[in-house]
This record gives structure tokens, C-alpha cells and sequence, in this order.
């Protein structure tokens, strides 16, 4: 009977420490998990970075402010993530509309805001949970006519 009584015992402590957990990790928005404004500011930054040295966008960031991309990168990744931070840009639609998107320059985008992330060490959970969100708006900016295939050379 006592070995009964303790297993109980533990797993009801263990219980409740699962259910405090997942209430503390409910209460914290995705970005206060990510590191707040810091952490977000520096994914910005390194977003950037990655672009600019990816030949499979970097042609797209070439003619942009630079202190006006990233300040509308870090407003849409603190407005997406819970932060308090207010996005003052135009919608995905209207800003992607006329730039002929084709799916592998949004794939591309995703690795390097992904690679930004495994540089700061964010969790995997909230990587998947920034994912969602970067996919959740993927036919906003991807032009569904334009497929790679029409890019290649005859």
C-alpha cells in the first residue's frame, strides 16, 4: 500500500508541475518566449544579413532602405508574435502584389528567417509556431501563376 501511496503521490506532483508549466508557458506571449524586443531586433538584423547574402532573393533587398525594411521586419515579427509593437505597413497583399513572387524566393526567405533563428537558439517550438505563421500568409505573397519553371531559360 505504501508504494501505491507514493506513486500517486508522484505522479500528482508531477501532474502538477506539467499543469503549471503549461499555464506559465500560456500566460507568455510567442514573443516574450523569443527573447522580447532584443531578441527580435537581432533575428531582424540577421534576416537582413541573410538575404542580403542570399543569391536567391538578395536582388529584392538590393534598392531598399535598409532601416526601413528592418523596422518593418521587427514590427511584423513583435505584431505576429504578441508583442506590443504596432505594424505600420502596408498589408502582405498589397506590398508582395507587383512583385511576382514565386514560391522558391518565399522558400528561401523562410530558411533564412529560420537560419536567423537557429542563430539566437529559439526553441523549436516557437520556430514551429513562427513557421505557421509564415506559411499562414504565403498566398498572400506568392503569385500562384509564376511557377520556377517559367523562370528558366529555353
Amino acid at each position: 500500500m505504501f508504494k501505491q501511496e507514493h506513486w500517486i503521490k508522484t505522479i500528482g506532483l508531477m501532474l502538477g508541475l506539467l499543469i503549471t508549466n503549461a499555464s506559465y508557458a500560456a500566460e507568455k506571449s510567442l514573443y516574450d518566449r523569443i527573447g522580447g524586443e532584443d531578441v527580435a531586433r537581432a533575428v531582424t538584423e540577421d534576416i537582413w544579413n541573410n538575404h542580403s547574402k542570399n543569391p536567391i532573393v538578395n536582388n529584392r533587398f538590393s534598392n531598399s532602405d535598409p532601416a526601413y525594411v528592418k523596422q518593418k521586419v521587427f514590427e511584423i515579427i513583435a505584431a505576429t508574435t504578441g508583442g506590443s509593437v504596432k505594424y505600420t505597413g502596408k498589408d502582405m497583399l498589397s506590398t508582395h502584389a507587383s512583385m511576382n513572387i514565386n514560391d522558391m524566393e518565399f522558400n528561401a526567405v523562410v530558411d533564412d528567417v529560420l537560419k536567423a533563428f537557429d542563430t539566437h537558439n529559439i526553441g523549436k517550438s516557437e520556430r514551429a509556431e513562427v513557421l505557421a505563421i509564415l506559411w499562414s500568409v504565403k498566398d498572400q505573397i506568392v503569385n500562384p501563376k509564376l511557377t520556377t519553371h517559367a523562370l528558366s531559360p529555353r
